[in-house]
């Protein structure tokens, strides 16, 4: 394999793009009106104004996101190197440990890839049309924070990775920026009269981000060991192999649970239903059972593997991406039978 598609990690990519695709959904859909006697498709929906291309802000900001994950993964590989934790570890896998890539080619792809994120990120905000307003400056200094916290992760003295920080980091910027960012990016959340959707894209948002710190909690499980020997104080370092799966048993209850209810809270919107029906939650979690089957699956895998194994934790991580991403999709889907079958007419 080509060591730079090697180095960028492409098994994380499901995890960057759920957040765009949960945040367009959960945008799509809070753009509906309300009620059952309020005509689909006007022009300005719930006080929103269409965006002028709400394909194009997908697009761009997939590309975006895809640009600042590899980003992420070469500067990880980059600050785990100078370190000498991957070196110490005989980490083959990562692409400066291993001698395929130089340190200074890794230096100028990094510095290429900061570039090319910062002109995604502007353009994608000023076709959203949010420079006009005070919003747009404030997601530009959003996205420069998710750059810095990129490359900081690993790289310099202070690395929040080596500190146990990398889990509130994640929930961050994996789960809340984007499905709020996407919000913002397609009209909603910039005024009184959307603003109270607000709370659907929070549930959304911290959902993915607990299930998303799954995702670096099982990389973390699997490094145990060596980071232990490296002074590596990661989250799991902490707490030991047995509070870690404690702690990925919760993220992957909790994550799992808040996505379809974040569904759950539109729907009461939508139909203006005095309280939550039992019926509902139930389709719900029929709707989500396949993905719920695939996450304990997983836990028990990871519950009966010790830190240390690659062979086996490492295929994990990928299968937990693309769990997190099967979600993502049922979500999208059940959008559109809400709008297609049970919206108004």
């Amino acid at each position: 394999m080509n060591p730079w598609i090697q180095a960028a990690r492409l098994r994380t990519l499901p995890l960057a793009l759920s957040g765009i695709l949960l945040g367009s959904t959960v945008s799509h859909i809070c753009k509906l009106p309300e009620g059952t006697n309020v005509v689909k498709n006007a022009n300005t929906l719930n006080g929103v104004a269409e965006p002028a291309n709400p394909w194009l802000i997908l697009a761009m900001a997939l590309i975006t996101a895809t640009l600042l994950q590899v980003l992420s993964n070469y500067a990880n590989d980059y600050g785990d190197f100078k370190k000498g934790t991957d070196t110490k570890a005989n980490r083959t896998d990562r692409a400066l440990a291993s001698g395929s890539i130089s340190e200074h080619a890794m230096k100028k792809a990094i510095r290429l890839l900061v570039a090319l994120t910062l002109i995604a990120g502007i353009a994608l905000i000023y076709f959203s049309g949010l420079f006009s307003q005070t919003g747009g400056f404030y997601l530009l200094l959003i996205g420069v924070l998710a750059i810095v916290s990129a490359i900081t992760y690993t790289v310099g003295k202070n690395a929040y990775g080596y500190l146990g920080l990398g889990d509130f980091f994640v929930l961050i910027f994996f789960g809340l920026v984007p499905v709020l960012g996407m919000g913002l990016l397609n009209g909603l959340l910039t005024n009184t009269a959307t603003l109270r959707y607000l709370d659907v894209f929070i549930i959304a948002g911290l959902g993915l981000g607990l299930l998303s710190v799954g995702v670096l909690n099982v990389n973390n499980y699997r490094d145990i060991p060596t980071d232990q020997q490296q002074q590596k104080i990661t989250l799991a370092v902490r707490l030991g192999a047995k509070y870690t799966l404690l702690y990925h048993r919760l993220l992957l209850l909790l994550g799992g649970a808040l996505v379809p209810a974040s569904f759950l809270t539109f729907e009461k919107r939508y139909f203006e239903w005095p309280t939550y029906f039992g019926a509902q939650t139930v389709f719900l979690i029929g709707i989500f059972s396949p993905v719920f089957i695939q996450l304990s699956s997983h836990y028990f895998t990871m519950k009966n593997t010790e830190p240390g194994n690659r062979e086996v934790l490492n295929p994990q991580l990928k299968k937990l991406s693309l769990t997190i991403l099967a979600m993502v999709v049922t979500y999208v889907l059940l959008s559109f039978i809400v709008i297609d079958f049970l919206g108004t007419n």
